[in-house]
């Protein structure tokens, strides 16, 4: 399988401290940089954020667009939460350029790239804590991929903040992966097992995922519609699938930490079980289970 560089080369790690957070509590350990004060399972360094703008070009070839709630054009204020690199929101406020587009995250991106667009503001906050906005504020939250980052206990506090600052008639849109692979092998098995064990002792429920709707229904959304996608896991799969593999193989690269350290993997198990993973991909032709729901206030 060919591989990009951010797969396997090990790039130097930004030193210094949080922009705009001096204090910020990070630990570096087998060259990658973690924040140490949330439950967030993955780095956060430049090499992730790398991963995380790939990432998010081959979510958008693979879910046929950046969003699927049915939000008006006239859309006024949007946030994007967890928003990463703020790759999402800077294309969003290109798509709706008459709006203000917010991305709030513990930290501003590490890694220097173009500058956003005018409309597009960062604002630092942590979604397990109070949102930094009034209520009723958006028309259109947008969250992705933190089920890493929010114990299962947390879920329905999380939820009725983005309720909270949601204007009566905007939507919340949730789109997560869990642990539910079709087909495949002894070695994404292992692999697997040794997540939930990790996830569990940081108290994270990763089954939770194919409930998103069920969530939304919980703090009162209404008009709740879910889908569910079957990405394919290596080029069986087409370009689509080569690409969804690519960011698997370095996601799963930059775990190695959580499970060695929380999970107690041993560090040599992992990386053989990892290598593994390509070939076995593909000679199972794996899908992964990618689940989005959307609801209205």
């Amino acid at each position: 399988m060919p591989i990009f560089s951010f797969l396997t080369k090990e790039k130097p790690t930004h030193q210094s401290n949080c922009p705009s957070v001096p204090t910020c509590p990070v630990s570096f350990m087998r060259g990658r940089r973690h924040r140490v004060d949330v439950p967030y399972a993955l780095p956060k360094d430049e090499r992730e954020e790398e991963r995380i703008n790939f990432q998010h070009y081959t979510l958008h070839k693979l879910l046929g667009g950046h969003y699927h709630a049915p939000i008006e054009p006239t859309v006024e204020r949007i946030l994007d939460v967890g928003t990463g690199t703020g790759k999402w929101a800077h294309d969003i406020a290109r798509h709706f350029p008459q709006a203000q587009v917010y991305g709030l995250d513990l930290e501003q991106p590490l890694g220097t790239g173009l500058p956003p667009p005018s409309n597009y503001h960062f604002v630092q906050g942590n979604i397990l804590h109070p949102l930094p906005f009034p209520g009723n504020q958006f028309d259109f939250i947008h969250q992705r991929l933190l089920v890493s980052a929010i114990p299962s206990v947390r879920w329905p506090a999380v939820l009725q903040e983005l309720v909270r600052v949601t204007k009566p008639g905007g939507y919340i849109e949730l789109a997560e992966a869990g642990n539910n692979y079709q087909r495949v092998g002894a070695s994404m098995h292992t692999f697997l097992q040794w997540g939930q064990v990790a996830s569990i002792r940081k108290g994270i429920d990763v089954s939770l995922m194919p409930y998103l709707g069920d969530l939304l229904a919980h703090v009162s959304m209404h008009r709740i519609r879910t889908k569910t996608f079957q990405l394919p896991v290596g080029s069986w799969g087409g370009k689509e699938g080569d690409l969804y593999a690519r960011d698997l193989y370095a996601a799963f690269q930059g775990l190695k930490n959580f499970y060695c350290s929380v999970g107690e993997v041993n560090p040599d198990d992992f990386d053989a079980i990892l290598t593994d993973l390509p070939q076995e991909w593909e000679f199972c032709h794996t899908t992964h289970d990618f689940y989005i729901a959307y609801g209205q206030k």
